[in-house]
């Protein structure tokens, strides 16, 4: 004996379970992007590592200066002027990623960028303090990274 199911039960059912099959599909997904998604703490964290990075690279000038070396003393060609235009790149992108860094500290740090772009003498202890001092003000400004998870 043979069982006979309707057309139209069969479709629903067909439906039925395919609807069934998209909730538990959409429910797994959100559930593994939910686990594998960086948390809001990973993200903080990962902006202040890298703008402890590019405080670094400023921080390099000054003591460059300190030590005489020749990579400030080529007339603002030098490497000087390569780690401040990395510097705006990275910072443009730092202020991309931290949404916490208000309008005001960001135009406070671009001045303060220009003003030591601005200065001609890249030999100088004027040049070495305003590095040294906008890499603190970079570092205070994206927080300080930690180490581990709080």
């Amino acid at each position: 004996m043979a069982l006979y199911i309707p057309a139209g039960r069969r479709r629903r059912r067909a439906l039925g379970l395919a609807g069934a099959t998209l909730a538990l599909g959409l429910v797994i997904g959100v559930m593994a992007g939910r686990l594998t998604a960086p948390s809001v703490d990973d993200r903080v964290r990962s902006v202040s590592l890298q703008s402890r990075q590019t405080a670094a690279g400023l921080r390099v000038l000054a003591l460059h200066d300190q030590a005489g070396a020749l990579s400030n003393q080529n007339g603002g060609t030098g490497g000087a002027d390569l780690v401040l235009q990395r510097t705006r790149t990275q910072l443009d992108e730092l202020f991309g990623r931290a949404p916490w860094v208000g309008r005001g500290q960001r135009d406070e740090l671009l001045r303060a960028l220009d003003a030591l772009q601005a200065l001609p003498d890249r030999t100088g202890s004027a040049f070495a303090t305003a590095s040294d001092a906008l890499a603190g003000d970079i570092e205070v400004t994206f927080g300080p990274a930690r180490e581990g998870g709080g």
